[in-house]
């Protein structure tokens, strides 16, 4: 009897029935909208923020007190500790491996261009790399396996070329910095020649020599500076495998209270959930254990900038999916409002036959879930899709589908649904069926 009542009371009336599933739908439309991209968005926008630079900086521990300007180490190259380049593999080897989007060695060297001084900064930039896992595994299979490739192309994205990028394996090209370039009269081709200060006179790495691959616009210090492949400028400073620092870009996630905590002081459990989240210091943490004699400390400015977007991204995205169901739940109470006072006379019919008031809400609450999860699910299709459209026109990348979100937005649509219906509901049932009868 209750399933012919109610599915009677669904078929007519539709009209109504259809603009309360249309205003559900689109309420539950745009939080699966926002919910999708929210599942999304952070990685996304972490990969295009890390083109302000890297927020992870790796450095000797037993080095002495760096003398920096703009980034770049103007120390003697013989100054302070190293680290060594045949360590770094190790970065793509920690637990948080795929969040590592890339990272890059530098050395620096004082030289002289002609009358000028300059810095020989020596880095990788498009260098493979396979990480202790890969090794392993190759080894096992007895073959090479895939490698990833990283170096200053990934990790400063925003640099500009006027030409093209260096090869990791020739020595003799460079880069040079956009003003030593115009000061300097040098374009794309031109040879240029350095002498390092510190060598002496007659040594065979007294001198290089490297031809101009293109000129770089960074922004920073090393507009006035040359970048070449970091063997060169190794042997060019009498320091082979040696790496002053580690620049590495990673995608993390904003930190809070717990985040900042000092982890020798954590007990095991509250470790391993530090660990297990991608804190930019829980991943420094781990790049520090994985390389020998290394220090590793966020680079706090980019990292909290990072944070703070962020956050102010999400709490936007559930500003609107907020506002979306409230306006959903006015549309649906304003829709039962109608129906209530329309079938008043319904109302106190089922009262007078003995029903109960619970007996009489259940009956409206079944129509209205109905209505709601048949909303909910449409609205469900429809903000996947949108936002799967959505993040292929802003971020060049769709959207995933995740279904996983379905029982929530189908609980949502019945909450909104039920708390719509609540109030228009208790008055009808509030109307004596004497009352409702003879009107």
């Amino acid at each position: 009897m209750l399933t012919r009542i109610i599915t009677r009371s669904l078929v007519r009336r539709r009209r109504r029935k259809l603009l309360s599933l249309a205003a559900i739908a689109l309420g539950i439309a745009a939080a699966t909208a926002v919910a999708t991209l929210g599942l999304d968005v952070g990685d996304q926008v972490s990969r295009e923020l890390r083109s302000f630079g890297a927020n992870i900086e790796v450095v000797p521990a037993a080095d002495g007190l760096p003398v920096t300007v703009g980034g770049v180490d103007y120390r003697p190259a013989a100054a302070g500790a190293f680290l060594r380049e045949n360590n770094l593999a190790a970065i793509k080897g920690i637990f948080w491996t795929n969040n590592i989007v890339a990272f890059a060695p530098f050395l620096y060297a004082p030289a002289t261009l002609g009358n000028r001084h300059v810095v020989l900064i020596g880095s990788w930039f498009d260098h493979p790399i396979a990480s202790d896992k890969q090794h392993s595994t190759d080894s096992a299979h007895g073959g090479a396996g895939p490698v990833a490739r990283t170096g200053v192309r990934d990790l400063h994205p925003g640099w500009r070329v006027d030409g093209q990028w260096p090869s990791d394996d020739d020595p003799t090209s460079c880069l040079v910095g956009t003003t030593l370039a115009a000061d300097e009269h040098i374009s794309t081709g031109s040879n240029l020649t350095v002498t390092n200060a510190e060598s002496r006179d007659g040594a065979d790495d007294s001198q290089y020599t490297c031809r101009v691959a293109g000129i770089v616009d960074t922004g920073g210090a090393e507009n006035d500076q040359i970048l070449a492949p970091i063997a060169a400028v190794q042997k060019f400073a009498g320091q082979p495998g040696a790496v002053r620092k580690v620049d590495v870009s990673a995608l993390t996630k904003p930190e809070d209270d717990f985040a900042r905590r000092d982890p020798s002081r954590m007990t095991p459990d509250e470790l391993e959930r530090w660990s297990c989240s991608p804190y930019v210091t829980s991943i420094a943490y781990q790049i520090a254990q994985a390389i020998p004699g290394s220090v590793a400390r966020p680079v706090f400015p980019v990292a909290e900038s990072e944070g703070r977007i962020l956050g102010r991204i999400g709490a936007l995205m559930l500003v609107i999916a907020l506002a979306a169901l409230v306006t959903a739940c006015l549309a649906v109470a304003s829709m039962m409002l109608a129906t209530v006072i329309e079938r008043r006379d319904e109302i106190g019919l089922f009262q007078s036959l003995g029903a109960s008031r619970t007996r009489v809400a259940a009956i409206f609450l079944l129509e209205s879930s109905t209505i709601g999860v048949a909303g909910g699910a449409l609205g469900y299709l429809a903000g996947s899709l949108f936002a799967h459209r959505l993040g292929s026109a802003v971020f060049g990348v769709p959207a995933a589908i995740h279904a996983s979100l379905l029982p929530a937005v189908l609980l949502a649509a019945l909450i909104v649904t039920w708390l719509g219906s609540a109030v228009p509901l208790a008055r009808g049932l509030n109307v004596p069926a004497a009352v409702a009868l003879r009107d």
